[in-house]
């Protein structure tokens, strides 16, 4: 099996717009990148690193990952993650990883991945919709 080793990178580049903004997440008036889109961006990197040596029939899932959001980013600013591999046991990754704006280094942290079989994820996923608890009718009557 073709595996990551120790030392390997990853990268996601991004723009921060509007949408990334803890404004658009409810914090309002702070107009700069929030901390769960840097979250999204130690995902998409790590992604990356993994992509070229999982199999046709493997996704890969977070397991665990640490923030520490150091640094504000304007809207329009460029930001650089990149991550890279300082462990690996069986599935899981464990990446170290940093945030670049165009000045500074923003945010850094660690996050875990794992590596699975996509079809028994997809089994699971189904079997558990099929468990969805329904929501109760109404009992109130209107009325007449």
């Amino acid at each position: 099996m073709n595996r990551l080793k120790p030392g390997a990178t990853g990268q996601f580049t991004v723009t921060v717009k509007n949408e990334h903004l803890a404004s658009a997440m409810g914090n309002t008036g702070v107009e700069v990148l929030a901390t769960p889109m840097v979250a999204m961006m130690f995902e998409a990197a790590a992604t990356d690193a993994l992509k070229s040596v999982m199999r046709a029939d493997e996704i890969s899932v977070g397991t665990w990952i640490s923030v520490y959001h150091l640094k504000p980013t304007p809207p329009g600013m460029s930001t650089t993650t990149r991550v890279t591999l300082i462990a690996s046991k069986g599935v899981k990754y464990l990446f170290d990883v940093e945030v670049h704006d165009e000045v500074e280094k923003v945010a850094e942290g660690k996050i875990e991945r794992a590596i699975i079989d996509s079809d028994r994820f997809y089994r699971s996923l189904k079997e558990k919709r099929s468990r969805e608890k329904k929501e109760p009718e109404s009992r109130i009557q209107n009325p007449e």
